[in-house]
């Protein structure tokens, strides 16, 4: 965003002099041309800006491209007659939309920016000059039009192969680590119930003075405590695994069951393989009214496990931060459960794009491959539901996820 800020901001008063003066054109307007610069500056100044003005960075975003490329270079191609060299800057902002936008968006923005330059060209006057051929310059640029939208889905096409490719190897590598972890998990629940019993011994041959100690107190205070590293890490491994084996079989998997969100939402919390009492003592759950839907008991608990996952990660270095999780119905036919935190927030450059396939937090881990929230998204339109995000920088992030109440649910029928 900065980037794109400041190309736009030097680009547009420095093509007027070349337009004006280097390669002079029929019409200029360099009024036209500061407002657009002047409208790019926020993006320019986007890491500088307030936190309450960052945070409306995303709103402002559609309505300064639409203004500055399709609106301005359409209407300024029209003032000139359809000059080539105005057809091709019209033509190279038009692929530029389609590269900042999905293919949808790009329409709307395109659509909404020619009429609105159209309108400006035919009500607000327009000097005599004398348009070019339509007929050959219009095949030229569907055929660009055309290009774009193919390329913008290509690119669409790639990430899609791309994350199969990553689904496949994923559930290749987690059910290779299965058994062995499952082992070691094993290990673990032998070792919480066995170890005691032999330091109990040991403590009391010290004691009893028939051996000397030769441990000591520290690595003694470790190997208390080796079955519960043990086992917990086995159990952060094996909810990574079962995530990324959700990801990967998730359109094989049915969703065609009755589900209780307050039960699976308090069981996820259960099983939550917490780093520490802390970890847990931070998150706070509240069922104020339970709700039940048609879905996936397993896939519902996946989303909890990834949300919840990424509320501790940026709760963290925040003393006083909690994570709430309240499961309720704002209304009726709709449940909803939400996932609040008072952590770190997502940055406004982010949040438009947090449910995308492979993007993360600057703040995540080299290891991080940002499919988590996707398959969140996935998961839960899967099941019919939506899941939304709000967050302020530095104050607070919020999913919301809403589904259709069955109608067993609402009816009250046994």
């Amino acid at each position: 965003m900065p980037l794109l800020g400041a190309v736009a901001v030097a680009s547009f008063p420095t093509f007027y002099l070349i337009w004006g003066y280097v390669y002079p054109q029929p019409y200029e307007n360099l009024g036209w041309r500061l407002v657009v610069a002047a409208l790019s500056v926020p993006l320019l100044l986007a890491g500088y800006l307030p936190p309450r003005m960052r945070d409306l960075l995303p709103l402002y975003w559609l309505p300064c491209i639409v203004v500055s490329l399709p609106l301005f270079t359409t209407y300024m191609m029209l003032m000139n007659g359809m000059t080539t060299v105005w057809l091709m800057t019209q033509l190279t902002a038009t692929f530029l939309v389609f590269l900042l936008f999905e293919v949808r968006v790009s329409i709307y923005a395109l659509l909404i920016g020619w009429l609105l330059a159209g309108l400006c060209w035919y009500l607000g006057g327009h000097p005599d000059v004398p348009m070019h051929p339509l007929g050959p310059l219009s095949l030229v640029w569907a055929f660009a039009i055309i290009t774009a939208i193919v390329c913008n889905l290509s690119r669409s096409i790639a990430e899609q192969s791309r994350g199969d490719s990553l689904r496949a190897t994923s559930a290749t590598i987690a059910h290779e680590m299965r058994t062995p972890l499952a082992s070691i998990r094993l290990a673990g629940t032998g070792l919480a119930k066995h170890l005691p019993e032999l330091l109990g011994g040991y403590e009391a041959a010290v004691n009893a003075g028939l051996i000397k100690p030769k441990m000591r107190q520290s690595t003694y205070s470790v190997i208390r405590d080796m079955a519960d590293t043990v086992s917990t890490e086995a159990e952060h491994a094996m909810v990574t695994i079962e995530t990324l084996l959700a990801a990967a079989q998730f359109a094989e998997r049915g969703t065609d069951t009755e589900v209780d969100a307050g039960a699976t939402v308090s069981s996820a919390l259960n099983r939550y393989p917490y780093g520490s009492a802390t970890e847990r003592d931070r998150v706070r759950v509240a069922v104020k009214e339970t709700f039940v839907f048609t879905g996936s008991a397993p896939a519902l608990t996946n989303v909890i496990f990834n949300l919840v996952k990424n509320a501790l990660h940026y709760t963290a270095r925040k003393a006083e931060a909690l994570v709430h999780i309240q499961v309720d119905r704002p209304k009726a036919g709709v449940g909803r459960i939400t996932i609040f935190d008072t952590g770190q927030g997502i940055s406004p450059e982010l949040l438009p794009r947090i449910f995308h396939r492979f993007v993360s937090g600057k703040e995540r881990p080299e290891t991080a491959l940002g499919i988590g929230l996707a398959y969140c998204q996935e998961a839960v339109a899967q099941m019919g539901g939506q899941i939304k995000c709000s967050s302020k920088n530095g104050i607070f992030t919020r999913f919301d996820i809403t589904f259709p109440t069955s109608n067993k649910a609402d009816t009250g029928a046994p």
